[in-house]
Parts: C-alpha cells; structure tokens; sequence
C-alpha cells in the first residue's frame, strides 16, 4: 500500500544461488522511525531552516489583517503546516519532491521580497501574502506522497480555484477583514499563472498579480532547468526537446 514496513523477524536464506529474504513478521514503521529521503525524492534544502525563513518573513508583514491571515494557516494552524511542509508543488514538472511546496513558495516570496525593493510601487505586504498563498491550493489539488497524484477536487477544480477558496474561507473568520484587501490578494491568486490558457481565470491586473507571476513563473522555470541538468549527469551534449521548457536544452560549457 505505499507504507514503509519495519521488519519485526525473518531470515534471509540462499535459494538457486540468490539472496532470499522470506519475512514472518512485519509491522508498519511508525513517523520518526525512518528516515523519508530513503524511500521518497525529498528537498535537497533543509525543511525546518526553509520554515523558519517563511515564518520570519510572514512576521515581517506589517498590515494587521494580512499578518493575521497568513499567521493563522502558516503558524497557529500545525495541522496545516505539517501537511504544507511536507507536500511537493507538482506531481512531475518542478519541485516534485518532499518539501518542494515548502521550497518553492519561499523562492517566490523571496524573488518577491527582492522586486519591492526594486520596485517602490509595489505593496510589499499584499504580495508577500500572494506569494506565500499562491499555491496552497496545491495541498488539496495533490494527495500525499507516496501517491502525489491528482485528487478529485484538483482533476475537477484546480489549485488556482481551490487556494482562493481556503483564503476566502479564512478570510470571513477574520473580524473586519476590508473587503477591498482581500479582493485584491484573492486576484492575485486567480492571476498568478498571467494567461487564460495556462489556466489563470483571471489575467493579472494589478501590479502586484503581475510581479507574482513573473516570481512564479521564474522560478518554476529556473528549477525545471536545474532538475532536467542534475538528471543529465556528466552529459555535456543536447539533451533533447523539452515540452515544458518548448526548447532544447543543453548544459553551459565550463570554458
């Protein structure tokens, strides 16, 4: 059924000359008891120092509705963020991997951060908290691992829709939550993959919704990039057409 097994008592035999282990006990290994990265693609980053980074910056925000929002899925909300921080971002594409939510919405918070900076027009706050819910919906649209295949809700409806539903939901618990803040930080989610073809209901139309599909879009490709070259090894010839990237791809050489 996909669970690692922790082995209670059995023997291992020779039989035509192979290795035969034959089991008389077995039991389902408890959390803790084994380590994830043997069994399952984990984030090469570490999650709990990649957490405490995005805790620091949602404490950072400066809006007091928008703080309460995000504290109240990202800090006080634990259920959640053992299941976010455990979660990957994409069943093939990017970040498919253990922690690979966790890691790409800190890159894109962080591509964010650097943009406000570049940028003065930018609410930093509403933007941060785009960045930070972008892909929340991720965690309904995807089961778990070791399955990280699409759910029912995310065949049917979609992370862009499914994450805008939880913040609208979260939002309403909110006393006098301005109406006005969270129709925008709700655009910005709709907006966040900027094209109606590449399933955005909504093309970005505030300046902040266009920084945050810039980041995303950013970084998704940069880490595409990234896993297709690790994949390829020592290889310093073409690798071939890629549908995601809609190029050839080849590793930059060393001279």
């Amino acid at each position: 059924d996909g669970c690692t097994g922790h082995l209670q008592d059995g023997d291992v035999t020779v039989f035509q000359g192979s290795n035969q282990l034959n089991i008389k006990r077995i039991r389902k290994a408890d959390e803790g008891e084994y380590q994830e990265s043997d069994y399952l693609p984990v984030s090469s980053k570490d999650i709990k120092i990649m957490y405490q980074e995005l805790t620091a910056l949602v404490q950072s925000f400066q809006n007091p509705y928008l703080k309460k929002l995000a504290s109240s899925y990202f800090l006080e909300d634990k259920a959640f963020v053992k299941k976010f921080c455990f979660h990957s971002a994409a069943k093939s594409v990017h970040h498919g991997f253990v922690g690979g939510l966790l890691e790409h919405t800190l890159s894109v918070m962080k591509l964010c951060d650097f943009y406000t900076k570049s940028y003065p027009a930018l609410n930093r706050d509403l933007l941060l908290t785009a960045a930070l819910f972008h892909d929340i919906g991720k965690v309904q649209e995807l089961s778990a691992f070791p399955e990280n295949d699409y759910t029912d809700d995310g065949q049917l409806l979609g992370h862009i829709v499914i994450g805008t539903m939880m913040v609208a939901d979260r939002i309403k618990e909110i006393p006098g939550f301005p109406a006005k803040t969270a129709a925008e930080l709700k655009h910005c989610i709709l907006a966040h993959h900027g094209e109606l073809e590449y399933g955005s209901p909504k093309k970005p139309s505030l300046i902040e919704a266009m920084a945050l599909n810039l980041a995303d879009n950013a970084d998704a490709k940069m880490e595409t990039m990234t896993e297709i070259l690790r994949g390829a090894g020592d290889n310093m010839g073409w690798l071939g057409y890629n549908r995601f990237m809609e190029t050839n791809v080849r590793r930059t050489s060393e001279n």
